[in-house]
C-alpha cells in the first residue's frame, strides 16, 4: 500500500513547561477524492488539562496550541499547513474540568514520496516547540483499485452534533488512536475507502470486501467468527464500515485484514492494519482437551512429565497471549496426561495431516536455539534471542560487535522482509560481559520493545551520565553503531 507497513502514525507529544505537561495526538491517514485527487488528512487531539490558559481579547481564558506541518521533498516544502488551534473559553483559568479540544485538517498533495516535517507548541509556554519527522509514500494509481488507510475507532456513534470533527458519513468517527485495544472495549469497528472499482471492473458491477482478524506470529485467523464477506457496488469512491466483536479475542498482537476482490474472487487488493489487545480476563480452558485422543501418537511416547513441560515452554515464541499464560502460571500444576492432549491439540491444528511431522521440524529449530544461545542453567527458548528466532525465523543478517571500545558486547539482527514489514531490526546486547545470554534493547519491529536512547544504553558503561534529552552519545574512536544499525557488516 501507500505507506510502508505503516497505516496510521500515532505521536504523544511532551513538552514540559510552566510545570505543565503538553499531551497531544496526532495522526494521519491518506485518502482520495472521487477524482482521484489524492490528499492527507490530519486529526489533532489535545488534552485540555495539559495547556497553559491566559486571557484573551474577550477576557476570558484560553488555551491555543500552534501546529505547522510541511510536506518536503529534496529538501523542498511542497505543502505547508500552519494554523492555531484553540480550547474552549472559560471564565476563570482554576476550572477543574478543561476539556479536551480537537480539530482536522486536510492537505491535497501528488502521488509521490515525502517527509513530513510536525512542529507542535503551547503558544502560552515559552519552551521550546515539539519537532517530529516522518516519511509517507501517497499512492493511488489510476490503472487499478486502490484504498485509502484502514482506520481503526474508539467508538463508533450516529452523528448527533453537526460540529464535531470525527463526524463522518453520517456517524462519529473517534479513533482507536495508540491502535491499542483495552479489555473494556468489546467491539472494534474500522473503515476505509476503496478507490476506481466502478472505472477497473464497470459500472454497476458488483465486487467482494473480505475482512478478518489475524495473529501477527503466525498470519492465522485469530478465530473463525472474526471473519465477514460483504458484496458491494462499483463506485469512484466505496465506503466500508465494518466492525468485530472482540470480547474473546484474547491479549496479543493482531492485524485487522482486508481484501479487495472482483465477483470471481480474485484478488484485487490487500491492505493491514496493526493492534494490539488486551483481554486479561481470557484464560486457557485445560479441560476442553479432555476428549482429544493422543493414544498411538508421538505424544504418547512422551512420558516424563518434565520433558514434556519444556516441550511446551519452548512453544511460548508462536502460541498466543492465552496459551503463554497458561505456560507462565499454571502448566507446572497439571498432570502429564492432560499436558499431552493439549500438546498434541496445538500441533494438529496447525497441521492436521501431519502433527509429527510439524513438531519435528520445529523442534529442529528449538536444538538449533539451544545449542547456539543456551546454556545449562538457561534453556536457548528462553534466551532473548532464541525466541526472536523461533518466533519469526532466522534473520537475514546479523551484525556481531563483541569488542566494541566503548560499547557492551552486542549484536543487530535484520530481516528484510517481516510479513508486512520492511528492514526490520534487533539489537540483543550483554550488559554482563560474561555469559552468552544476551537481552533484546531495542527493534522498531511492531509489538516488540522500542528503546529510542538504545545507543546511549549501549554505551552506559562510559558513559555513566543521564539526560532523558540525550539520545545518542557523541561519536568515539572504533564506534560505529550508526553504520550497524544502517547498513550492517
Amino acid at each position: 500500500m501507500r505507506k510502508l507497513w505503516v497505516l496510521l502514525l500515532f505521536i504523544t507529544l511532551a513538552v514540559y513547561g510552566y510545570g505543565q505537561k503538553l499531551n497531544a495526538l496526532l495522526s494521519y491517514n491518506t485518502y482520495c477524492t472521487d477524482q482521484l485527487e489524492p490528499y492527507i488528512e490530519f486529526t489533532f487531539l489535545i488534552d485540555g488539562q495539559s495547556v497553559k490558559y491566559v486571557t484573551n481579547e474577550n477576557g476570558k481564558y484560553q488555551a491555543g496550541v500552534k501546529i505547522d506541518i510541511s510536506l518536503e521533498r529534496k529538501d523542498t516544502i511542497v505543502k505547508k499547513l500552519d494554523f492555531l488551534l484553540l480550547s474552549d473559553e472559560f471564565e476563570d483559568s482554576v476550572r477543574t474540568e478543561k476539556p479536551d479540544f480537537a480539530d482536522k485538517q486536510n492537505i491535497l498533495i501528488p502521488n509521490g514520496e515525502y517527509f513530513i516535517r510536525f512542529v507542535v507548541k503551547d503558544t502560552n509556554s515559552d519552551v521550546k516547540p515539539f519537532l517530529y519527522l516522518d516519511h509517507v509514500v501517497i499512492d493511488f494509481p489510476t490503472e487499478r483499485v486502490s484504498m485509502s488507510d484502514m482506520v481503526l475507532l474508539n467508538k463508533l456513534m450516529p452523528q448527533e452534533d453537526d460540529n464535531n470533527v470525527f463526524n463522518k458519513y453520517g456517524f462519529c468517527m473517534i479513533p482507536l488512536f495508540h491502535n491499542y485495544v483495552p479489555e473494556d472495549i468489546m467491539a472494534l469497528p474500522f473503515y476505509t475507502e476503496i478507490y476506481n472499482t466502478e472505472k477497473i471492473l464497470g459500472y454497476d458491477n458488483s465486487f467482494i470486501v473480505r475482512s478478518y482478524i489475524e495473529n501477527t506470529s503466525n498470519r492465522r485467523l485469530a478465530s473463525p467468527q472474526l471473519i465477514s464477506e460483504k458484496m458491494l457496488k462499483t463506485a469512484p469512491v466505496s465506503i466500508f464500515l465494518h466492525q468485530f466483536n472482540v470480547y474473546n479475542l484474547p491479549s496479543g498482537n493482531y492485524n485487522m485484514v482486508l481484501e479487495v476482490m472482483d465477483k470471481d474472487s480474485n484478488n484485487l487488493l490487500t491492505a493491514k492494519t496493526f493492534f494490539q489487545r488486551s483481554n486479561p480476563r481470557m484464560k486457557l480452558n485445560i479441560d476442553a482437551y479432555n476428549n482429544t485422543d493422543v493414544d498411538n501418537t508421538f505424544v504418547s511416547q512422551i512420558t516424563d512429565l518434565k520433558t514434556m513441560q519444556d516441550y511446551i515452554g519452548s512453544l511460548y515464541p508462536i502460541a498466543n497471549a492465552v496459551e503463554q499464560d497458561f505456560f507462565v502460571t499454571r502448566m507446572k500444576t497439571i498432570p502429564l496426561d492432560k499436558l499431552q492432549r493439549f500438546f498434541y491439540s496445538f500441533w494438529l491444528t496447525r497441521n492436521p495431516s501431519d502433527p509429527e511431522g510439524e513438531w519435528e521440524k520445529y523442534k529442529a529449530k528449538v536444538d538449533y536455539v539451544q545449542k547456539a544461545y543456551g546454556s545449562k542453567q538457561v534453556k536457548g527458548f528462553r534466551t532473548d534471542r532464541g525466541r526472536v528466532y523461533l518466533q519469526y525465523g532466522p534473520p537475514n543478517q546479523i551484525t556481531e560487535a563483541p569488542y566494541d571500545p566503548q560499547s557492551y558486547p552486542y549484536e543487530i539482527w535484520h530481516y528484510y522482509n517481516m510479513g508486512e514489514q520492511n528492514n526490520v531490526r534487533f539489537v540483543f546486547y550483554n550488559p554482563d560481559l560474561i555469559s552468552n545470554d544476551y537481552e533484546l534493547l531495542h527493534s522498531d519491529a511492531l509489538g516488540e520493545p522500542k528503546d529510542t536512547s538504545w545507543q546511549l544504553k549501549l554505551t552506559k558503561r562510559l558513559n555513566i551520565q543521564y539526560d532523558p534529552d540525550i539520545k545518542k552519545p557523541d561519536s568515539y574512536w572504533g564506534g560505529s553503531l550508526d553504520e550497524d544499525w544502517l547498513f550492517g557488516r
